[in-house]
C-alpha cells in the first residue's frame, strides 16, 4: 500500500500519532511554567532570568515555523517531524543537566528549534488527511490536546519538583521521546507534497533577528524603568532595531515576487488573516497571564509546585474537553458565534480571576472563575484553526500553517514579554509603596532598615526581602509578618494591573472577529463536495479505483 492511501485509510491513527509528538511540546511548556518559582531559587536567578527561560524556548520556536513549512513542503513533513522530534529530545535531556541559568536558557533556544520544525508538520498532516466538512473534528482534537497537556503539565511538573527536582522536568522528554520517534517513524508515512520551494534567506534573516531583537528589548527594557544600569541604552537600541527589522520583512515580503516566506495567496483571504491576528492574540494572553498566575498561587500563597497544580488542574482540563467538543460543533455555520462567545468568556474569565484574588486566601475560591477562562479558551481553539486553513488551497497548506502557528507563537512570545514586564515595573513601584506604608508599624529605629531591604528586593521583584540580622526574635517576628504582607498586597496590586492588558487583548479579538464570514466557507465547502462527486463520477465512469490522490488533480499532492 501507498503512502497516500495509508493517509486515506488510517488518518486517525496517523494524527494520534503525530499528536503524541505535539504532546510532549505543550506539556514541556507547561512543567517548565510550573517549575519557574523553584528553579529560579535553585539556580539563584531572579524574574529577569525566569522570563528569558521561558521567552528563549519561545522565540526560537516562533522565528522558524514559517521556514519549517516549508521544508514540510521541501523535503516531506515525516522527515522534518522525525527531525525536530530528535532536536527537541536531545536538547531536553541536555536542559535536565544545566548549572546556569544561562546554560539552561541557551539549550532551551535548541529545544524551540526542534519544536518549530515539528509543529507545522502536524497541522499540515490534517489538512491532507481529512476533507474539509470534517476538519472541524480533526482541529478539535488537535486542539484537545493543548487543554490535555496543560492539565498534565503542572500535575507531572509539580509531582516532579516535589520528589526528583525541577530537572526531571526536562529528563522526562527523553523516554516519552523516543517512544514518540519510534512510533512515528513505524505509523506515519512518508508523504511528499512534491512542491519544491526557493529559499527565502532574506525574509528568514530578517524575521528571526526582528523577533530576537524586539524580544531582547521588551525582556530587558524594565530594567531601565525600574533602576536598571545607568545609561544603559541597549534595550531601547533593541526595541528600535526588532520594529524595523520587522517593517523590513513586511515590506520584502510584499516585494519579493519569487517565493516570499508568507505566500501572496494569503493575503487575499480575508478570513485567514483576521484568524491568524486572533489566534496571535489568544496566545498572547495565555502565555502572558500564566506565570503571573503561578507564582501568586506558589510564591504569594505559598502553596507547593503540586499543590498550585492540583489548583489549575481542573480549570486546564476545561479546556480539553470544550475543545473537543467544538471542535465537532465547528464544521457547520456556528464557527464564527463559537469563536466570540469564546472570547467573551475568556476575557471575562480573566477579569473575574484578578478581582477575586486576595492576600492569604484560599487558591480554591479562583476555581470558578478559572473555570470560565479556561473554558472560553478551548472555545476559541478549534474554529480558529478551522477558519485559517478551512478554504486554503492544498498549494500553500504548509505555508498557511506555518504563518498561523508562528502568528501564535508570536503572540504569545510578546506576551509573556510584555506582560511580565509590566507586572514587574508595577511590582517595583508597589513594594516600595507598600513598603513605606508597612514601615510604619515597627520602631522608628527599624524603618530605615525596613524599607531599604524592600528596595533591594525591589531589583528581583518576586522575592521578600530577607530579615537582618541582630533583631531580637521579636522583632524578626514582626518584621516578616510585615514584609509578608507588604508583599502580598504589592503582588496582588500589580498582577491586577498588568491584567488590564491581556482583556484589553481579547477585547479587540472579539472586535476582529466581527469581521470573519458567517458561514466560515461553507459554500465554498459545498462547492468542493459537488466537485467531489461530479470527479468521483466521472473515475467510476472511467474505471479509476475512487479515493486515491493520484486520480485527484485537486488533491494535496498536485505540485
Amino acid at each position: 500500500m501507498s503512502g497516500t492511501d495509508q493517509l486515506r485509510d488510517r488518518p486517525w491513527l496517523v494524527l494520534t500519532v503525530l499528536c503524541t509528538g505535539f504532546f510532549m511540546i505543550i506539556l514541556d511548556t507547561t512543567m517548565v511554567n510550573a517549575a519557574i518559582p523553584v528553579m529560579s531559587h535553585d539556580l539563584g536567578s531572579g524574574l529577569r532570568e525566569a522570563l528569558w527561560v521561558v521567552n528563549s524556548y519561545v522565540l526560537a520556536y516562533a522565528a522558524f515555523l514559517i521556514t519549517a513549512g516549508r521544508l514540510g513542503d521541501r523535503f516531506g513533513p515525516k522527515r522534518l517531524y522525525l527531525t525536530g522530534l530528535v532536536i527537541f529530545t536531545a536538547a531536553s535531556g541536555l536542559c535536565g543537566t544545566a548549572g546556569s541559568a544561562d546554560e539552561l536558557i541557551a539549550l532551551r533556544v535548541v529545544q524551540g528549534l526542534g519544536a518549530a520544525l515539528l509543529t507545522p508538520q502536524t497541522s499540515s498532516f490534517i489538512v491532507v488527511l481529512f476533507p474539509a466538512d470534517r476538519r472541524g473534528t480533526a482541529f478539535g482534537v488537535w486542539s484537545g490536546v493543548i487543554g490535555l497537556a496543560a492539565v498534565a503539565g503542572p500535575l507531572v511538573g509539580g509531582v516532579l519538583v516535589a520528589t526528583a527536582g525541577w530537572e526531571w522536568i526536562f529528563l522526562l522528554n527523553v523516554p516519552v521521546g523516543v517512544v514518540a520517534l519510534v512510533w512515528a517513524a513505524l505509523v506515519v508515512p512518508d508523504h511528499r507534497p512534491r512542491v519544491r520551494h526557493r529559499w527565502d534567506f532574506t525574509g528568514t534573516l530578517l524575521a528571526t533577528s526582528g523577533l530576537a531583537a524586539l524580544s531582547y528589548g521588551l525582556l530587558e527594557f524594565r530594567r531601565m524603568s525600574t533602576g536598571g544600569p545607568a545609561g544603559t541604552t541597549a534595550p531601547l537600541a533593541a526595541l528600535v532595531a526588532g520594529v524595523v527589522l520587522l517593517i523590513a520583512f513586511v515590506a520584502q515580503q510584499r516585494t519579493n515576487h519569487r517565493e516570499p516566506l508568507v505566500p501572496h495567496a494569503l493575503y487575499g483571504q480575508r478570513d485567514f488573516v483576521r484568524a491568524t491576528v486572533v489566534g496571535a492574540g489568544v496566545h498572547f494572553a495565555v502565555v502572558g497571564t500564566a506565570l503571573p498566575l503561578l507564582f501568586f498561587l506558589q510564591s504569594v500563597l505559598g502553596n507547593a509546585p503540586l499543590a498550585a497544580a492540583q489548583v489549575t488542574a481542573p480549570s486546564a482540563l476545561a479546556v480539553g474537553l470544550v475543545a473537543l467538543v467544538v471542535g465537532r460543533l465547528s464544521n457547520g455555520v456556528r464557527t464564527k458565534s463559537l469563536l466570540v462567545t469564546g472570547l467573551v468568556a475568556y476575557a471575562a474569565g480573566l477579569a473575574a480571576t484578578v478581582a477575586c484574588a486576595e492576600p492569604g486566601m484560599n487558591a480554591w475560591r479562583l476555581l470558578p472563575a478559572m473555570l470560565l477562562a479556561d473554558a472560553g479558551i478551548g472555545c476559541t481553539l478549534a474554529p480558529v484553526a478551522k477558519i485559517a486553513l478551512g478554504d486554503i488551497t492544498p498549494s500553500v497548506t504548509a505555508g498557511a500553517s506555518g504563518v498561523l502557528n508562528t502568528a501564535r507563537q508570536v503572540g504569545g512570545l510578546l506576551g509573556g514579554v510584555a506582560v511580565g514586564s509590566l507586572l514587574h515595573i508595577r511590582l517595583v513601584a508597589d513594594l516600595r509603596s507598600h513598603a513605606d506604608a508597612a514601615a510604619a508599624g515597627l520602631p522608628r529605629s527599624l524603618r530605615s532598615t525596613f524599607t531599604d531591604a524592600f528596595s533591594g528586593a525591589a531589583a528581583d521583584g518576586i522575592t521578600r526581602p530577607p530579615v537582618p540580622t541582630g533583631l531580637s526574635p521579636a522583632e524578626a517576628v514582626h518584621f516578616r509578618a510585615l514584609a509578608d504582607n507588604a508583599f502580598q498586597h504589592a503582588f496582588v496590586d500589580a498582577w491586577r494591573t498588568s491584567m488590564v492588558l491581556p482583556v484589553a487583548v481579547i477585547v479587540l479579538c472579539c472586535l476582529v472577529s466581527r469581521g470573519l464570514s458567517t458561514g466560515n466557507g461553507t459554500a465554498a465547502m459545498s462547492r468542493r463536495r459537488r466537485g467531489r462527486h461530479a470527479r468521483r463520477r466521472v473515475r467510476h465512469a472511467a474505471g479509476h479505483r475512487p479515493g486515491s490522490f493520484a486520480t485527484n488533480p485537486g488533491g494535496p499532492s498536485s505540485p
